[in-house]
């Protein structure tokens, strides 16, 4: 017998990868960033070979893990005195990114 309600549905499975465009080495996190998305890029790129660019723009949700990779993505450029750069912040991850004190990464909101 069917209640009527419909299934929650299921997050995008995330994704890190490592690439290059026209600038040079970037991050490209795509869907819902978590625990288990953030292992697998740990396990696939060594903190190395981080780049200090992440582009956002598709990723659909950040939990804890997800804030706390883009805290540690963060410090490996602040040791020399650089930082990382998010591209394409979606509007609805601002409040988290802000939360988790990285606010000095953000640039300005789209549209501005």
């Amino acid at each position: 017998m069917s209640t009527g309600a419909e299934p929650a549905a299921e997050p995008a499975t995330g994704e890190v990868r490592r690439t290059e465009d026209a600038t040079g080495p970037l991050l490209v996190l795509t869907g819902w960033i978590d625990r288990e998305t953030v292992r697998r890029f740990r396990l696939q790129v060594p903190p190395a070979s981080w780049p200090a660019r992440a582009d956002l723009s598709a990723v659909t949700a950040l939990d804890v893990a997800g804030l706390e990779l883009l805290v540690h993505l963060a410090r490996k450029p602040a040791r020399t005195g650089r930082r990382l750069e998010l591209l394409a912040v979606p509007d609805h991850l601002r409040p988290a990114i802000e939360r988790a004190g990285l606010s000095p990464l953000l640039g300005p909101p789209a549209g501005s």
